[in-house]
């Protein structure tokens, strides 16, 4: 099973997002996805991040899994509010 799917919650272990909790909101290939929290990373400005300098969290947002995979519009609100709920506060 893949531990690094969309909408899977990681966070950063290098870079400047050192430290900061993300979601995941597109796989680009074996090494990179593109990752957002929706407050200093929003959807629209993505940063697209290699694997191996994030750690993936237990949790997955499986509505939010749906709606990207989907190709439905997804609200830098509704990240927020995700990490939110879960306690990740960046």
């Amino acid at each position: 099973m893949d531990k690094f799917q969309v909408g899977r919650v990681v966070l950063a272990k290098a870079g400047r997002d050192k430290g900061k909790t993300f979601i995941i909101i597109q796989r680009l290939d074996d090494e990179y996805v593109l990752i957002a929290d929706g407050a200093g990373r929003t959807i629209e400005q993505a940063k697209k991040k290699k694997l191996k300098h994030l750690k993936p969290k237990p949790i997955l947002v499986q509505e939010l899994r749906r709606k990207l995979e989907a190709g439905e519009m997804v609200l830098n609100a509704e990240l927020r509010k995700i990490l939110q709920t879960l306690g990740y506060e960046n």
